[in-house]
């Protein structure tokens, strides 16, 4: 039932909003390559590592190639029935895992419907972003933690595997998962001993290793390094990590979550909440779960498996927002699962201590709290599915105005106007039209320009947005604000050297929409000027 209800609910998510994540056309283009011949790279020739999941790259490869390459979006669906499989897989794992951790019914209900309705979770899922992987092999690898029995160890080590062919930064969370258990899983509050706890995580560790390290090598050999560019390019100019300053960030995190300057504030919200739109209870409400369940580890009173799942929760918080120090929506689903679990077991033992309060105890007081209890959680889990229609609402009218009609239009616009297939485009939204326009990008943060990289770190942080004035590109496409903020351009050199060439502007379509929940995720993105090169711009510029 839950396999069914979860796989139907994404496809159904799909249908109606038809967002295609931004990222998707990043990846897919080096897949469609891949499965034309042209080797596993976003521009032919080119062996440079533009995309970060393994499984994200190789599995729309092979559907493309599968279907004879004749329909992008046959493949995009193919992928997101693939998507929404491996969630409802994951999320039947968790349940029975719940089970066998002897949870109230209504507690593994409560647990699985918030994982399985969560906006981001869906979302994600299914615009071609690897998070239904993700929630799978993360399911996998907690169904070896707490379920004992034969292979255990296997299960505990595929599901690592799993992570780190998702996504690279997945050795964050096996080691985050690895020293968690050890210390609440094992010993005095579990009965099993350390040594024998020990061994089963060596062993998990072998066949993790042996599982991954094909692509490690693989990658090494063909791009010259098996860290993805992507990370290279947005840690370009960033100050480097030192212990210290790491130890500093963690003793300061408790004061950031308090003050909401960490992605806890986000992580139970909608993408972007951040940039407005929501209700301002909705972000003191998620504040609020979210500081709950960042700090419930320190709570020796609560059980030792809820513990691990917030420790795992602030820790990969702590990750996101003192170690990377960039948490966008797509890697907020997976501290969200560590999250949810930490409330939901809570709740059960909440749930718990209610159920045992009955007369003549001197707590009778308390005898109709379990169904005051029962009643939250319906009313909790309805609260997450309106919230989950709103955003389905929200990424309707995005990917209509926004991505199709703009980003989309922009990439075909340029196809058909560019002077030659060899011209080049330095640009922030790489995706749509990147793909659209097939033409050489050299994009800012450089995710697929080891040029643009280069010229970063030559300038240095202060003088990066003048980076293109070395790498002298035939078009800027910039949105309106980033002109404005000289965010990635220098008004200077754009002024002298390009000419403003295209105006696309959808502000009058989103006014005209009367319920648009989030309605500033779309006005982000609602001017994108078009610039040219202008005819023998940079001949007089010193070298």
């Amino acid at each position: 039932m839950i396999a069914c209800a979860v796989f139907l609910f994404g496809l159904a998510f799909a249908a109606y909003t038809g967002h295609i994540w931004e990222d998707y056309w990043i990846t897919f283009r080096a897949s469609l390559n891949l499965a034309t011949g042209h080797g596993l790279v976003y521009t032919p020739g080119e062996r440079l590592h533009t995309f970060t999941s393994p499984l994200g790259v190789l599995l729309p490869a092979g559907f493309s190639w599968v279907t004879g390459n004749r329909s992008d979006m046959l493949v995009l669906w193919l992928f997101r029935a693939a998507s929404c499989a491996a969630l409802a897989a994951g999320l039947v794992l968790l349940f029975r895992s719940l089970q066998v951790l002897r949870l109230q019914p209504v507690s593994c209900w409560l647990t699985v419907g918030l994982v399985g309705l969560d906006a981001k979770i869906e979302d994600f899922t299914i615009n071609g972003m690897e998070t239904g992987l993700l929630i799978f092999f993360a399911a996998l690898t907690l169904h070896g933690l707490l379920v004992g029995g034969p292979r255990q160890a296997f299960r505990i080590g595929a599901g690592w595997a799993g992570l780190m062919w998702s996504r690279p930064d997945g050795c964050v969370y096996i080691g985050l998962l690895a020293l968690g258990s050890i210390w609440l899983l094992s010993g005095r509050a579990t009965g099993t001993p350390y040594q024998a706890w020990l061994k089963k995580l060596l062993v998990a560790a072998a066949v993790c290793t042996v599982l991954y390290l094909p692509w490690f090598l693989w990658a090494w050999w063909y791009y010259g390094s098996p860290v993805p560019h992507t990370i290279v390019a947005k840690g370009a100019n960033h100050a480097p990590l030192t212990l210290s300053g790491l130890a500093a960030g963690l003793l300061t995190f408790p004061h950031d979550i308090v003050y909401g300057l960490s992605s806890v504030q986000y992580t139970f919200l909608p993408a972007y909440a951040n940039l407005g739109g929501w209700p301002g209870w909705m972000t003191v409400a998620a504040g609020v779960v979210g500081f709950i369940a960042a700090f419930v580890w320190i709570l020796p009173v609560v059980r030792p498996v809820t513990r691990l799942f917030s420790l795992l929760y602030f820790g990969g918080n702590y990750y996101l927002s003192n170690v990377l120090d960039y948490s966008p929506p797509w890697y907020l689903p997976l501290v969200a699962l560590f999250g949810y679990l930490a409330l939901g077991l809570l709740f059960d033992q909440l749930l718990g201590l209610a159920l045992n309060a009955t007369p003549p105890d001197r707590r009778a007081r308390f005898t109709g709290l379990p169904q005051w209890l029962r009643a939250a959680a319906v009313i909790v889990l309805a609260g997450q599915l309106a919230v989950t229609v709103c955003v389905a609402r929200q990424l309707q009218l995005q990917q209509a105005i926004i991505e199709i009609g703009m980003r989309q239009t922009i990439g075909l616009w340029l196809r058909d106007h560019a002077g030659s297939p060899r011209d080049t485009v330095t640009l922030e939204p790489l995706g749509y039209i990147g793909y659209y326009s097939g033409l050489k990008m050299l994009d800012y943060p450089g995710l697929a320009s080891k040029e643009m990289v280069a010229a970063r770190k030559r300038l240095g942080r202060d003088r990066e947005n003048q980076a293109y004035l070395e790498l002298k590109p035939d078009w800027l496409v910039l949105r309106g604000w980033e002109i404005e903020q000289e965010k990635y351009i220098d008004m200077a050199g754009l002024k002298k050297y390009y000419g403003l060439a295209k105006v696309f502007d959808v502000s009058d379509k989103i006014k005209s929409v009367g319920w648009l929940p989030g309605r500033q995720y779309l006005t982000y993105d609602q001017t994108f000027l078009v610039f040219r090169r202008m005819p023998d711009a940079y001949l007089n510029q010193p070298h």
